[in-house]
């Protein structure tokens, strides 16, 4: 049994065109997060940084935070921070923020009522809507007795 030619052409297009069908379906509606419903789904990183932030230091959250914006396997190089822990919010006043592809650094200020007031630099690295990484290479007490607020740091150049 033969083909003709025009009804060859005309399945390799229906084919042609139920694969290209099947290709832009599956990337339209199963995206790489697909039953993730992570706080930072579709956000940039910078956002998933802040949103972490604000939970663990102006709520008080920060085991829920760690637990709701860390990926489950991220390492994260400050373990005894006060961020991870629930309680109190911790007031702290942020300096820079710098974000570059998936990586954020923030420069902040910590009033922690545990201890003397830091000046802290923490690097994060997020990756799928999470923060996989996290790193403080760089945290120096400020002189005894003086908070964020009482500390002036130069206004960035314009």
């Amino acid at each position: 049994m033969q083909i003709k030619t025009k009804t060859f052409n005309t399945i390799s297009v229906i084919v042609g065109l139920l694969l290209t069908a099947a290709v832009w379906h599956h990337m339209a509606s199963n995206p790489r997060w697909a039953g993730d419903n992570g706080p930072g789904v579709g956000k940039l990183p910078r956002e998933i940084v802040a949103g972490f932030m604000k939970q663990a230091y102006d709520d008080g959250k920060g085991a829920q935070a760690v637990a709701r914006y860390m990926a489950p396997k991220s390492v994260d190089l400050a373990m005894d921070a006060a961020d991870r822990k629930d309680g109190a919010p911790i007031k702290h006043t942020i300096r820079r923020v710098v974000a570059e592809g998936l990586n954020v650094v923030v420069w902040h200020c910590i009033d922690d009522a545990s201890g003397p007031s830091m000046e802290t630099v923490d690097f994060f690295r997020t990756r799928d809507g999470r923060i996989v990484d996290r790193a403080r290479p760089s945290s120096q007490a400020l002189p005894a007795g003086k908070t964020c607020d009482q500390v002036s740091w130069p206004k960035p150049s314009k």
